[in-house]
């Protein structure tokens, strides 16, 4: 496998198209952390050569956002490369302690922040019993489900009164993976891979629908990669509530607010989900966009463990994605709870409210 990430790497002529258009390029303004600059880091170390301390942390400050990606010229993955990059320092032992920290917590507790599964049932209004077998599996992710459950239950009470077939999996819900693809765990993945696929079929569900946009690429993109095409079709959120709202199953009116919406990287750049937020937001709100948008968006610098890592370098990006629309006098809508969380944790009073858009579709429903 090192041959193969060398190969990618061995590709990069160094032209210099991805060395600014890296987020922490825009948060340090300092070529080192450029996505040029990744790639000879790794280059080098796949040649076996030493790696110093600062091209540990150019590596180690990526969230695999694929910015990079879209701009170079010989269309080098270079997010694929700074994944073989972390597996080889992981098989050296040189990768941050927080890195072994959350895998453990994943695999042996099934989420990012070792919440034990009754954390998960926080999100399920009272009124709701799951069904065990239902046409939609409604999956919120981590971040949604355990550390912000009123996120997920705007969307659970968003479907209850759109009276769509549905169930949730709670406290047998497992995290999806994303933070071992992301580090070169490719083999603990695969676990859970068969893991989820097995239990969301077992609910005989046609389609999955994912709060989390990691969760809905890695469920739609990679699971099949790592084990078997599902039984299922796996959509975002955004997209289920933008069929009900033009089917007319839910109805909402217009709140005369401005709102801002931050795309999430893995739903716009890897999966093209792009207009369906942007419609359900405008049928509630002045739309609001930011200077990079759709591919160009800024990432928000929390992901692939950097937020643990380097939490002033992700911090400076959150504050660029608060302080904008605050000068455009507009709120914040996002695609992503991880988004909301990292962001919300560099909120003043006087700034922009942020909420998902399940939580603005609910705040402007028509009975």
């Amino acid at each position: 496998m090192i041959e193969d990430y060398h190969k990618l790497a061995e590709q990069c002529t160094f032209c210099g198209a991805c060395a600014e258009v890296c987020p922490f390029f825009t948060a340090t303004n300092d070529i080192k952390y450029g996505a040029m600059a990744k790639v000879e880091a790794a280059r080098r170390l796949f040649s076996g050569e030493p790696l110093t301390d600062e091209d540990l942390k150019t590596i180690f400050l990526c969230t695999r956002c694929d910015e990079c990606h879209k701009a170079c010229p010989l269309n080098i993955p270079i997010s694929v490369v700074i994944q073989g990059a972390r597996a080889e320092l992981r098989k050296i032992n040189r990768v941050p302690e927080k890195y072994n920290t959350i895998a453990d917590a994943i695999i042996k507790m099934g989420s990012p922040m070792a919440a034990p599964p009754e954390k998960r049932l926080a999100y399920i209004p009272e009124d709701f019993k799951p069904p065990e077998r239902a046409r939609y599996l409604y999956v919120p992710g981590c971040w949604s489900g355990i550390r912000l459950p009123e996120t997920a239950r705007a969307s659970v009470e968003l479907l209850m009164r759109s009276g769509l077939d549905f169930t949730v999996l709670g406290d047998r819900e497992w995290c999806c993976g994303l933070f071992l693809i992301d580090t070169g765990m490719l083999r603990e993945a695969r676990m859970l891979a068969e893991k989820n696929t097995a239990l969301f079929e077992s609910t005989g569900a046609e389609t999955v629908v994912t709060e989390c946009p990691s969760c809905h690429d890695v469920f739609k993109n990679v699971y099949p990669k790592l084990f078997r095409e599902p039984k299922y079709k796996v959509i975002h959120i955004s997209e289920l509530l933008r069929d009900l709202l033009r089917d007319g199953r839910l109805k909402v009116r217009q709140s005369g607010r401005r709102i801002a919406y931050k795309d999430p990287c893995p739903l716009v750049r890897r999966n093209g989900v792009e207009e369906a937020p942007r419609e359900i937001l405008s049928r509630v709100a002045e739309l609001v966009e930011y200077n990079r948008k759709g591919w160009d968006a800024l990432c928000c610098g929390a992901p692939a463990g950097v937020k643990p890592v380097y939490p002033e370098i992700a911090g400076r990006l959150a504050e660029m994605l608060i302080e904008e629309p605050a000068r455009k006098g507009a709120d914040i809508g996002v695609g992503c709870v991880f988004c909301m969380y990292h962001m919300g944790g560099f909120t003043k009073p006087s700034s922009p409210k942020i909420k998902t858009l399940s939580q603005i579709v609910l705040e402007n429903l028509v009975e």
